[in-house]
């Protein structure tokens, strides 16, 4: 497996359930993920800032981690994993 961090804005389209996020979609260098499936997620906090991080599938075994900032409720494709 191949682990590239990216860091690069991504718009995502997200749904809350039952007080919870959880990612339905992003798009990143103009391309469209449908995510079929979340690994899991996690929280970190940077001194004000609380992180809210997304491990997810879109078919296939590449793996992506969506991150949110809350304080500033912007979205980012932080890593990527590469099956290869």
């Amino acid at each position: 497996m191949i682990y590239e961090d990216v860091y690069e804005p991504v718009e995502v389209i997200a749904v809350f359930r039952s007080g919870k996020m959880q990612p339905l979609r992003f798009k990143w260098n103009e391309r469209v993920y449908k995510i079929v499936k979340v690994n899991g997620g996690w929280v970190s906090d940077e001194g004000i800032n609380r992180y809210y991080h997304y491990s997810v599938m879109v078919g296939g075994p590449d793996c992506f981690e969506l991150c949110y900032d809350s304080r500033n409720m912007t979205w980012e494709l932080a890593r990527v994993c590469l099956e290869g």
